[in-house]
């Protein structure tokens, strides 16, 4: 997926703290794609069909084997017990959709599989961390392949996928704060009543349920808006869900932490969105949905006001300061994320501070165009004053 839409374009307010009706801003700005590399080619544009559980190939050694979850196969190509204490790592699984007879992401074609059925492993409760911290290297594999904007399996392990409670459609992206809620864009949130939202925490390729570790879905209870979210400006664009049960925290399910009230991140460099694209989530048939990751630099608010003056919001525009704004590099913007997607900051040893949600933009990918963020440190206190009134408090995002 070589663009992630934003999930909206939205007005600006101008320094009379006018604004614009959104369908005239949608119309000038448009949403255009950032334009594919020759030769990358777009993964969500391989359509396969998934591999037959009865399937026989051959392999590049002229061998049979049969398609399996790669942790239920070892280097040999024989099958293992991952839940044998002595079975341990799986190296590299190179992602090459299209090209191989097992067409689902964790597969692999083994030659001399298990035939019993092997329950997936628990998680490992003793490898669980504080919040922030970012699997690099993935969480029992490491993958290559693909087009290189992949997010490794349990590589951010604080993001949540959103979906409607009702048709299951894609909704957007949040991220844990506590095992029992999720922080996201009131844009997003404020479209939906308690019980018709649904949050997946642990996801990665949405069209497989073969990963080693399973993602957990939560039914949201209670959602509160920001009281000064504003529906046309995006001011205040920070919403809380309340899941009806705690998620079970694993290595590839936790929380990021929150910055302080005046922590700034203006000279933050290399620091990471995700999404999976609104248009291609859970569509049937099309492979590689898998967590996307850019990495991109913040852009101070003065310096971000006086480059989206240039476009066409013109002169008079003033960016409000509950916004932050990363980006500017072209080809490389939060078109690749989606609405209420978080911009997280490295803070060393591999963790991350929550930056921003993805909230609106101008286009998509264009050089000194940065893309809009809430302001996540203007909003701590907010958070906490509402964590606080559910009994929950601030320690699982406090660091």
């Amino acid at each position: 997926m070589r663009s992630l839409l934003l999930a909206v374009l939205v007005t600006v307010g101008l320094a009379q703290d006018t604004t614009l009706d959104p369908a005239l801003l949608l119309n000038i700005f448009g949403t255009p794609p950032t334009p594919a590399k020759p030769g990358t080619g777009n993964l969500e544009d391989i359509i396969v069909k998934p591999t037959e559980s009865n399937s026989v190939f051959t392999d590049k050694n002229g061998e049979s084997c049969k398609c399996v979850p790669y942790y239920l196969c070892n280097k040999n190509n024989e099958g293992v017990d991952v839940n044998n204490a002595s079975v341990t790592g799986w190296g590299v699984l190179d992602v090459r959709f299209g090209e191989e007879d097992c067409q689902e992401s964790v597969e692999i074609c083994c030659t001399n599989p298990i035939t019993e059925p092997v329950p997936k492993p628990q998680p490992d409760p003793s490898k669980l961390k504080g919040c922030g911290y970012r699997n690099p290297m993935g969480v029992g594999v490491t993958i290559t392949g693909g087009v290189g904007t992949e997010a490794q399996f349990g590589e951010f392990p604080w993001v949540v996928a959103l979906l409607d409670a009702l048709n299951e459609s894609y909704a957007g992206v949040g991220v844990l704060i506590h095992p029992q809620v999720v922080m996201t864009g009131a844009h997003i949130a404020y479209k939906y009543a308690p019980g018709n939202l649904r949050a997946r925490a642990g996801e990665w390729d949405t069209q497989t349920i073969k990963e080693m570790l399973d993602h957990q879905v939560r039914l949201v209870e209670e959602i509160i808006i920001h009281e000064d979210f504003n529906t046309k400006s995006l001011k205040n664009d920070v919403a809380l869900l309340r899941m009806h049960a705690p998620f079970n925290l694993a290595e590839h399910i936790n929380m990021i932490c929150l910055p302080d009230p005046g922590d700034s991140f203006d000279t933050s460099k290399n620091c990471v969105a995700n999404g999976w694209g609104k248009d291609v989530f859970g569509l049937q048939g099309r492979y590689a949905v898998i967590l996307k990751k850019i990495e991109i630099d913040m852009v101070p608010n003065p310096r971000c006001n006086s480059l989206l003056q240039r476009t066409r919001l013109g002169t008079r525009f003033r960016l409000h300061d509950s916004f932050v704004c990363a980006g500017g590099q072209e080809g490389r913007d939060t078109c690749q994320g989606d609405g209420g997607a978080p911009l997280a900051c490295p803070i060393g040893d591999s963790r991350y501070k929550l930056a921003g949600l993805v909230a609106w933009g101008i286009g998509c990918g264009q050089k000194d165009v940065p893309a809009v963020y809430a302001n996540v440190a203007r909003m701590r206190s907010w958070v906490d004053r509402k964590m606080n009134a559910w009994g929950y408090g601030t320690t699982t995002y406090t660091i």
